[in-house]
């Protein structure tokens, strides 16, 4: 069918309803009769996510360059017969729905319906919604208005007449990938062939979920990365990288993680200045911290060599000696102040005792313990067990 079109009002924007909030039609009677005739089972297509978007199409087409999605676009004509048809027939169709899933979809339709209230189930819960009569997949007919006008200047014909119903898919970059302008009803395969094709060119895409992901690491990767935490830019960058290989974010990842293991390269080359005589516990308690910190990082290899290669340097074996075993009593104060804190006065004694042992006479630990209970020290100094 053509229309022509004239005097359209600018839409409203509508915010993209959250994939969480995809309404799941209860299932009422004629569903067998439906399943008998070979006709797409309501209970199927609600099996399928299909959350529509609900803004213009100038932020659709942005939102598809982030998460390098193609675009799917459904224009349908309000209240004529192969309109409806489309309506019907296309948008529920569970084959196509699932090849949409990698795609944004717009349902373009600038007709005003009244309202119904419907039973859907949201996250297991049974409620009820006020949706469009016409279009129920959306809360309101602003929001399938939404695209209207900028659809209808950019796909109309020359003479101002646009064919419906019609079919466009758009690359990631905005560019048409495939169209269908008949102004008749196609084979749903015939759509999802076009789908495909767009998401097969594009590679892989990012979910909305995804995409907020991607961006909160990048943020946490350039704050990391200015203030010099490498471990933690590395693993935002890695973050992003682990999510998408073919977007700008990914990009930017790419360029900045080597940035950040010449970083962690750098911060074990300070380390290792350290460990010798003078400094060399004070290194060798850096240099664990820093092994636990990066575990799982492009150096672990290399710090575990420089552990190894220090354990073995008899030049600074005393003052290792002296960080172990001072460490080692710290561990046994810790023990001993949250048995006392969880009233095990007998437990807490006992590790209190062995931190006053003579092994432990050159620790800081030790003369903590003496003030905290100085009772205990004292019945030991008298030769108490």
């Amino acid at each position: 069918m053509v229309t022509t079109t004239s005097s359209i009002s600018t839409c409203l924007v509508l915010a993209l309803l959250a994939a969480s909030d995809v309404l799941t039609p209860i299932q009422k009677g004629g569903q067998k009769d439906k399943e008998k005739k070979g006709g797409a089972s309501a209970k199927t297509t609600a099996e399928v996510p299909f959350v529509p978007w609900r803004g213009n199409l100038a932020d659709a087409r942005t939102s598809a360059k982030e998460r390098n999605v193609p675009i799917l676009i459904h224009i349908i004509l309000e209240g004529e017969e192969q309109n409806d048809e489309y309506r019907d027939k296309i948008l529920p169709e569970p084959e196509l729905r699932k090849r949409s899933l990698n795609a944004l979809v717009i349902v373009s339709n600038r007709g005003q319906h009244e309202k119904k209230r419907i039973d859907v189930v949201v996250d297991g819960e049974k409620l009820q919604r006020e949706v469009c009569a016409v279009f129920p997949m959306f809360a309101a007919c602003q929001e399938h208005q939404a695209a209207w006008d900028e659809i209808y200047l950019e796909y109309r014909e020359e003479d101002g007449d646009m064919k419906c119903p019609q079919t466009v898919v758009l690359t990631p970059d905005g560019k048409q990938s495939g169209r269908i302008n008949t102004a008749s009803v196609p084979e749903p395969g015939e759509i999802g062939a076009l789908v495909v094709e767009a998401i097969a060119k594009a590679g892989p895409g990012l979910t909305e979920d995804q995409l907020a992901l991607v961006k909160k690491s990048l943020e946490e990767g350039r704050r990391a990365a200015a203030s010099q935490t490498w471990t933690l830019a590395w693993r935002a960058w890695s973050a992003v990288l682990a999510i998408t290989q073919k977007s700008p974010y990914a990009d930017e990842a790419r360029g900045e993680e080597p940035k950040a293991v010449a970083g962690l390269q750098a911060e074990l080359e300070r380390i290792g200045s350290l460990l010798v005589p003078g400094t060399a516990a004070k290194g060798y308690e850096a240099l664990m911290k820093f092994r636990d910190e990066a575990t799982g990082t492009p150096i672990e290899k290399d710090i575990a060599a420089r552990i190894k290669k220090t354990e073995s340097d008899r030049v600074i074996q005393p003052e290792l000696k002296a960080w172990r075993l001072s460490a080692e009593a710290d561990v046994l104060l810790r023990e001993a102040t949250t048995l006392f804190d969880a009233n095990d006065a007998k437990k807490g004694e006992k590790a209190v005792r062995k931190l006053l042992g003579a092994r432990f006479a050159s620790t800081g630990a030790q003369d903590t313990a003496k003030k905290l209970w100085p009772a205990i020290a004292a019945d030991v100094e008298a030769g108490g067990k």
